[in-house]
Parts: structure tokens; sequence; C-alpha cells
């Protein structure tokens, strides 16, 4: 919803508007962002890895591909789900515009960054007293910014470690849900986003139980869930899953402070959970 909502709103602005659809694995086809450039296009947005499920984008073939056709493209990469995750370099990926949030990387909530590649003309769209070289007006929030270069320097110390452990709580949690029957792993390549569907059981039935038991995960993107509560993800839809699915798919998100007991702990409780509330559906 952080860019496609901009987007609804730059079409009703007189803005034509040109969505890439994702194949089943929820990646998008960098051909199909090039096939979809014209001569006026002006902008190239695309996650760098999804939120939901965790798939890497190509973005470094997209960028190659679409300024190849009109080198007059910005390319903005969302690298809110990537940044801290896996390796981020705004010139290898081809990147005009790149933008972080703190929150992800443990850094005060409210905070993060936006890379602009010198040359890049951005427009602000806050104006008063010219703070941060004019690109956005107000007095800045300095312990937020010092909170903030404080966290990028904790998450790239020790960086190849912590991306391990990582990866081993995620692998950890999905060979334990492959014990479980009925339920479908929709996770992708990023270490840190692993996705289940729960046949029999809507997402937010099992979220608000698991919470009850210490567990947090989430039924979509924290950008998305104010604004479309009724409605299926759109990266799930996108994908190809049936409504059974859709409607009973939770996402897991994991950091270097998750450990191998609250693993151990979150699947019994599942273990426990899951035949009740599928019991209680049938009832």
């Amino acid at each position: 919803s952080s860019v496609s909502q901009v987007m609804d709103f730059l079409q009703k602005e007189g803005f034509e508007i040109t969505r890439i659809p994702s194949g089943p694995d929820g990646k998008v086809d960098p051909q199909d962002f090039a096939d979809a450039v014209r001569s006026d296009t002006i902008l190239v947005s695309c996650m760098h890895i999804n939120n939901e499920v965790g798939t890497i984008q190509p973005v470094k073939e997209i960028s190659k591909l679409v300024k190849k056709k009109n080198p007059d493209v910005i390319m903005h990469v969302d690298a809110i789900q990537s940044f801290g995750k896996i390796p981020v370099q705004p010139s290898k990926l081809g990147a005009d515009l790149l933008s972080v949030s703190g929150h992800k990387l443990h850094a005060p909530k409210g905070t993060g960054f936006l890379y602009i590649k010198q040359g890049t003309l951005v427009r602000p769209i806050i104006y008063g007293g010219g703070q941060q070289r004019g690109m956005r007006s107000g007095t800045e929030n300095v312990p937020g910014i010092a909170g903030l270069g404080k966290a990028v320097e904790i998450t790239f110390t020790n960086f190849d470690e912590k991306i391990a452990h990582i990866t081993k709580i995620k692998d950890l949690v999905r060979e334990g849900m492959a014990q479980f029957p009925d339920v479908v792993d929709h996770s992708q390549d990023a270490p840190h986003i692993a996705s289940f569907s729960f046949i029999g059981v809507r997402a937010e039935v099992m979220l608000h139980t698991l919470e009850q038991q210490g567990i947090c995960v989430s039924s979509g993107s924290a950008c998305s869930s104010n604004a479309n509560k009724k409605r299926n993800s759109a990266v799930l839809t996108s994908m190809g899953l049936p409504g059974e699915e859709l409607e009973s798919t939770l996402r897991f998100s994991f950091s270097e402070y998750n450990t191998e007991e609250e693993v151990r702990y979150t699947l019994e409780k599942i273990g426990e959970i899951l035949p009740q509330l599928r019991h209680y559906k049938r009832g």
C-alpha cells in the first residue's frame, strides 16, 4: 500500500499508471517492466523484498532493462524489507531513489531515510524552512536521526552472523510447520519472512489466538492493515492463491533477537491450537 496507494493518488491527478503482475512465487518479470516503459514514462517503482512472502525482486535487472529503453526513467526501490537483511547498495541495484524505514532495524519508530542519487531532481512535498537541503522542511528529529544512525551501525556489526542466525530460525519454523496437516508454505527467499496458510482457520482468528499465547504474527503488511482490512492481500491474490488460502494466511517475521526456544514454543502452541480451531469451525 505504501507504493500502490501513492500510484492511486497520482492516477487521480491525471498520471497514467501501469501495474506489473507477479508470478505464483510473487516475483515479477523484468521484461514486463521494460515492455511497459514508454518514451514519456517518468518513474518505475519496485519493492526489493516483498513484505508478505519474502520474494526478492530482480530490481537490478529491472533497472537495467528500463533504462536501456528509456534512460530518463527514475528508478525507485522500496528497500524497507531488504536493508539490513541482504546486501543493499543503490549503485549496484541501479536505484536513483531508495527508501528505508528505521523501525525494521529496531530504530525509533517514525524514522527512515530516502537515498537520492546525485543529479536526480525530486520536488519536496513539505515546504518551509528549507531543512535537509530543501528536501523536507521542518525541525529535524535529532534523537530519531541519532537513533537511526546507531541502529544501522549495530545492524551491520557481525552482519553475516546475524543473518545466518535469522535464516536458521526461519528454517526451523518451516520444518516445524511442515509437520502440521493442511498448512501451506508460501515462504520465499528472504531470510527473515515466512508465510503460511492454515487451511480451515481464518487468519484473524489464528492471529488473535496466538496473541493470547504471547506469540505475535501478522495477517498482512503493516501499511495495509488499516486501509485494506476487508480486502484480500493484493500480493497473495496476484500469486493466484485460492480463496481458502487467501483468508487463512499469516506472516511470521524474524530478527537476530528471536531464539530457538521461541520457535519450539510457537510450534508447540500451534500444534495445540490448530486442531481446536478447526474442530470449532466444523462444529
